[in-house]
């Protein structure tokens, strides 16, 4: 069985490496993937854990619903704040508070793709290579190496 929490430490020891933070917001921008999903083949990798396409699609399914129900609406809210209301006295203290709801989605996010993952059966692959399944070989080149 696969550990949210696990996997959370993984991302943000991950995000936190240099050039990482870069990259993945990059690829979000200019490609719409997702931060989570990246960092979520990259942690089955590590854990030499090989998705399925079908298995691949399903998580992809539920990244796709979360980000539109959840994530892109806060994000929209916070942009619409940023453009529209800097000049409010509690902006900074507003922006704060948006940034770390967006945090907490974030986490849930990881937590229903771990769910997720644990209601199907996992493969074992030395070799394991998904972020083939998200990212194209340019995409995956942008993605700082291990040190």
């Amino acid at each position: 069985m696969l550990d949210a929490a696990d996997f959370w430490n993984y991302a943000c020891t991950q995000y936190a490496r240099a050039g990482m933070q870069d990259a993945l917001l990059s690829l979000q921008e200019s490609e719409a993937k997702n931060v989570n999903l990246i960092l979520l083949l990259m942690y089955l990798d590590v854990h030499n854990i090989s998705l399925t396409a079908e298995q691949f699609a399903g998580l992809h399914a539920v990244c796709e619903a979360f980000d539109h129900t959840v994530l892109y609406p806060q994000r929209q809210v916070r942009a619409t704040l940023k453009n529209q209301h800097q000049h409010y006295a509690q902006y900074a203290e507003l922006r704060e508070y948006m940034l770390k709801a967006e945090l907490a989605q974030e986490k849930l996010q990881q937590s229903l793709f771990i769910d997720y993952l644990n209601q199907h059966p996992l493969q074992p692959n030395l070799s394991a290579d998904n972020l083939t399944h998200y990212l194209t070989p340019a995409q995956q080149g942008r993605i700082p190496t291990k040190t």
